[in-house]
């Protein structure tokens, strides 16, 4: 698949097809791996694909949006599409090169709880496809048996019980804004925190402020979160962030049958209108 994928990247910079290739390359340790950013075709050696490529390169593109090439699993795609479907990105101005995923592990070389439900092992769209030499079939949307047995544990508990569980994750928040930076669907040029009049959520760390910004934060992403993963992994203190934006996603699928990440022609639930909506969540 390296091969391939160094050779695919080499045609679309030989042709112009791109500008700029964002991909995988080795980290230090020769093992991990970090993003790396290809403009010549002398370059293209430095690309990798392995269980390694974690990170969700799609972000990169909320600054990149023309003229770029980006290496795409099945997860990040999803996150593309939601870009596309929010008229952040023109997908005409995008290769997608989609490389098939049979799961990621974590540093400790443990598969990544997003991995063990993962139902886009190869990506919905792209402009070029790298397979393995032994190719999965393609998925479509579904709910799999264990997609919400994590929210389904919490919502096992008594709201008293649930409330204290969440009370300890907000406490130990310190407000370091990293999972909002790393998130391809937190593009606003001014975020909700950063607004001074009125100041709706203090900026420094508090039990009140702290579930106000998480909170507020899951809401804005509500049948928009692509479930990447990426926020809950580059958390410093360990807050059960996907817990929350499934618990969100398995909501907006129940009220409205709706899977982000899969149509960019279809627009989210919670930015549509519709004048036969049936309303009946109004009481």
């Amino acid at each position: 698949m390296v091969e391939q994928l160094r050779q695919k990247a080499k045609e679309l910079l030989r042709n112009r097809k791109v500008e700029l290739i964002i991909g995988y390359q080795r980290s230090n340790n020769n093992i991990f791996t970090t993003p790396c950013f290809i403009e010549t075709e002398d370059e293209v050696s430095r690309l990798v694909w392995d269980k390694h490529c974690i990170y969700n390169l799609s972000s990169y593109l909320k600054e990149i949006k023309k003229g770029v090439g980006i290496v795409a699993k099945g997860c990040d795609v999803k996150s593309i599409v939601a870009l596309i479907q929010e008229n952040q990105i023109d997908r005409d101005q995008v290769k997608i090169i989609g490389v098939e995923c049979q799961g990621q592990v974590d540093e400790k070389g443990q598969s990544l709880e997003k991995c063990q439900s993962c139902q886009v092992h190869i990506p919905g769209i792209y402009d070029v496809l790298i397979r393995s030499k032994t190719p999965l079939s393609k998925n479509e949307p579904e709910e799999s048996a264990e997609e919400y047995s994590a929210v389904e544990e919490l919502e096992a508990k008594s709201t008293p019980e649930r409330w204290r569980f969440w009370q300890q994750q907000f406490e130990k928040c310190i407000r370091c804004y990293a999972c909002r930076q790393i998130c391809p669907l937190c593009y606003c040029s001014e975020c909700i925190t950063e607004k001074t009049v009125p100041q709706w959520i203090r900026p420094s760390p508090s039990l009140r402020g702290n579930t106000t910004w998480n909170v507020v934060r899951a809401f804005h992403l509500a049948g928009r979160c692509i479930d990447c993963g990426e926020c809950e992994r580059v958390c410093p203190v360990n807050i059960p962030l996907r817990k929350l934006n499934k618990k969100l996603q398995k909501e907006i699928m129940a009220m409205f049958n709706y899977m982000p990440g899969f149509d960019s022609k279809n627009k989210p639930p919670l930015t549509d209108f519709r004048l036969d909506d049936p309303e009946e969540f109004v009481r």
